[in-house]
Parts: structure tokens; C-alpha cells; sequence
């Protein structure tokens, strides 16, 4: 006889809905001001009973905002790239000084020398704060001359040798069509010197050459900070750009013709605008207000920074945030993507006051600060004529109350690209 056990298994579902405002809310938190400003603009587009509190084309009064159109001139964006050039104060005075001396062609004429005498600075800092900004866009800009430019951009191109160096040395034989006298001095064929010169006539001959035609990524910074009465002092780059409002006239003028027609399909879609215009001015308001509270959170934490540099910045972590403003770390992390701070002639992400830390024998100190103060240890050595070795600087600072071990140290002087003490002896000798 067979038997049947019957039994009941439960099959329990939980389904769970995302709220669609939700949904949008995160959504706009995480934009950036140019993806939020275009998605808004594109809104009022589509919902025809939402109107923009802002004209997009009106000019913005406030002189702490530059103008970040298309247009922007080649010093504004200058300016905008050397932002982590100009941590420090002295950083700052170099930068200003090169970007306001540079020509009309993009060339920098001014000497090392004179840019440290203007600027108060050493001549290695001046030295430091030019090859950096020699790096920036467009190519070969901060270049002396036209012959530093094409040799820059061949260096580029991982094209360049001694027979390009003979050639760009003797531009006047190139002007002259001397190809001959040009062929005895790089010791070549006449036909392989010309396909050289070829090259050399396919390079930009200014750094500014092309320049209106290549299309700028625009970073526009969400913060204005300042410091007035010694006091920090921030708020939102032009918020009403991001506000929209519903057209209550045009609405009231819509449900009376639509009355009059009894038309269900058109009352429905109005009742949907509506709905979809309040959420989109309810989430633009929570945004514009989460970002100013943990903006303020962070400004708190890191206000020594915008007093000393980046010498100060202190650890910090999206955790520490979270608990400071009752937030879930996930909404502190979409918050600070893509924004900026703008400070003087600064403009940073918001992700640098994040910084990981390294442990003292009585402070936290961040990563960023420790190789603030290598840098300025050994930015110390030209007045002092000392060579300080990795070792040195590991005792340097341990009388700060900082300790990191020498291959930290090691580890943090590479990232900034400074040779060890046995290169820069050697360069010191050369120089001397």
C-alpha cells in the first residue's frame, strides 16, 4: 500500500517597490551641475506647465563666477586645469604669475629667475610649478619658443632624435629651403631629411594654434568658498539655475479649455505634469539642501585647510560624514561625485577633502598633508644647502609627533615625483 505524505511548504515573497520620486531623487543628487542643467532644461521642455526661475542665457552678476561658457579664454582655462598645481600659497603666487605673463601665442617668456623674484619663491619651486604647468592643455603651451614647442611635440609623438634637434636648431636653413646643408649636418640623405622637415612643417606652431576649435570638457563648481572676517564662508554656485517653477496661470488657463471639451485623456495628462513638476522641484530642493549640509560637514572638518593648505588637510572618510549629518554612506558617496569646490583661484572635486590617514604618535595626519610637509622639506634644502636623504626626513618629522616609516616616505616622495637625495646631490653639484 503506498503512502502520501502531504506536506506544506511555505513560499513566502517580499516585493518591493522603489518609490519613483525616490528613484529621480537619487538620480539628480548624483548629477554633475552640467548633466543637472541640462536635464532640467530638458524637463521644462517636456512638461509644458514648468517654467525656469532662470533664463539660461541671462548673465550671472556675481564677480566671484566666472563665465564657463564655450568661449572660455585660454587663461580662464588655464586656470581651471593648474587647480592642483596651486595647493600651496607659494604654488598659487607661481601659478598667477606664468598664466598672467604668457603671450598672445600661448609662449612663456618669463625666466625661472624672475617668476621666483617676483613671486618670492626659490628658484626650484618656480622650476617645479613650470614643468607642471607645461603639462597642461593645449600642447607645448608655457613652451619659451618655437623651437621648445616643436621639440615638445615630437617628444610626443615618441618621434623625436638628434636629426630632428639639428633641423628645429637650424629653422633658417628649413626657411630657406636649404635641404642640402641640412642633409651634410645630420649627415643623411637629402630625400630623408625632407620627409623629416615634412613633419616638422605638419606641427603646430603655436601653442594657441587650434585652439578655439577644440572642444573644452567645462568644470563648473558647485561651492563658492571664501574667507571673510577670518571667517569661512560658503554657498551654492548659482542655485536658481537649478529651480524650476510650475506655471499656475498657464495651468488654471488649460483646465478651463479642457473643461469646456471634457476631454479624459487631457485632464489625466495634465494631473500627470503636475505630479511630475512638484516631484522635480521637491527633489531639486532636497538636493540643493542635502549638498549644503554636508558640504558645511566637510568645510568644519577641513577649515584648516582653507587657512594654511594642504599641509592641514586632515583625514577624513565618507564615513565620518555619514554620522556627522545622519546620512547612509552610499548618499554621502553620490553627494560629492561630481562636484566641485571653487576657492580663490582653486577648483577642486569634492572627493579631495577625502583622504586617507596615517597614524602619528599623537595626531592623525592624511596622506596629503605628509606629502605636503616631504615637499616642503626638501623645497628647503636649496636655502639650507642640505641634501636631506629618506632617513632624514623620517627623523624630520617624528619631532612633528608624525611618524611614517622610511619606505612610506619613499612610497610618497616618488608619487610626487622627486628624485631620491643621491640624484638631487648630484643635479645640486651640477648646478653650483
Amino acid at each position: 500500500m503506498l503512502k502520501h505524505n502531504i506536506s506544506q511548504i511555505p513560499n513566502l515573497k517580499i516585493n518591493q517597490k522603489i518609490n519613483p520620486s525616490h528613484i529621480n531623487s537619487i538620480k539628480i543628487l548624483q548629477m554633475s551641475a552640467i548633466e543637472l542643467e541640462d536635464y532640467t532644461r530638458l524637463e521644462i521642455e517636456k512638461n509644458p506647465f514648468l517654467i525656469s526661475s532662470k533664463k539660461y542665457n541671462e548673465t550671472n552678476d556675481n564677480d566671484n563666477i566666472d563665465n564657463y561658457s564655450e568661449n572660455i579664454n585660454i587663461k580662464e582655462w588655464l586656470y581651471q586645469q593648474s587647480s592642483f598645481i596651486s595647493i600651496n600659497k607659494w604654488a598659487q603666487k607661481l601659478v598667477e604669475v606664468f598664466i598672467e605673463n604668457i603671450t598672445s601665442k600661448g609662449f612663456c617668456n618669463l625666466s625661472i629667475k624672475d617668476a621666483a623674484k617676483m613671486t618670492q619663491t626659490t628658484e626650484e619651486q618656480s622650476k617645479y610649478v613650470l614643468n607642471k604647468m607645461k603639462l597642461l592643455d593645449p600642447e607645448g603651451i608655457f613652451s619659451k619658443n618655437l623651437e621648445e614647442h616643436l621639440i615638445f611635440q615630437l617628444k610626443n609623438k615618441n618621434i623625436f632624435n638628434n636629426h630632428y634637434n639639428i633641423i628645429i636648431n637650424n629653422l633658417n636653413y628649413v626657411a630657406a629651403g636649404n635641404y642640402k646643408k641640412l642633409a651634410e649636418l645630420c649627415i643623411s640623405k637629402e630625400s630623408e631629411i625632407i620627409k623629416l622637415i615634412n613633419n616638422v612643417k605638419s606641427l603646430k606652431p603655436t601653442p594657441i594654434d587650434g585652439f578655439k576649435e577644440e572642444k573644452i570638457d567645462r568644470v563648473i563648481p558647485d561651492f563658492i568658498v571664501e574667507i571673510k572676517n577670518n571667517n569661512i564662508n560658503f554657498s551654492l554656485n548659482n542655485i536658481n539655475k537649478y529651480e524650476v517653477l510650475i506655471d499656475e496661470k498657464y495651468i488654471n488657463e488649460t483646465k478651463i479649455k479642457q473643461k469646456n471639451l471634457n476631454i479624459k485623456e487631457a485632464k489625466v495628462y495634465i494631473k500627470n505634469c503636475i505630479a511630475h513638476g512638484k516631484m522635480l522641484q521637491n527633489n531639486l530642493n532636497r538636493r540643493n539642501n542635502t549638498l549644503k549640509l554636508i558640504a558645511d560637514k566637510i568645510f568644519i572638518h577641513q577649515k584648516k585647510f582653507f587657512y594654511k593648505g594642504e599641509e592641514e588637510i586632515l583625514p577624513l572618510t565618507h564615513k565620518i560624514i555619514a554620522e556627522k549629518t545622519v546620512m547612509n554612506e552610499s548618499t554621502i558617496s553620490r553627494a560629492v561625485k561630481n562636484k566641485y569646490v571653487k576657492f580663490n583661484h582653486i577648483t577642486l572635486p569634492m572627493s579631495y577633502f577625502f583622504t586617507s590617514k596615517t597614524i602619528g604618535e599623537k595626531n592623525n595626519n592624511s596622506a596629503i598633508s605628509i606629502k605636503a610637509k616631504i615637499k616642503k622639506i626638501i623645497d628647503s634644502e636649496l636655502n639650507k644647502d642640505i641634501i636631506y636623504s629618506d632617513k632624514n626626513i623620517v627623523d624630520i618629522l617624528s619631532k612633528q609627533n608624525i611618524k611614517v616609516a622610511r619606505r612610506t616616505v619613499t612610497k610618497y616622495r616618488e608619487s610626487l615625483n622627486i628624485a631620491n637625495s643621491i640624484v638631487r646631490s648630484k643635479n645640486n653639484f651640477i648646478r653650483d
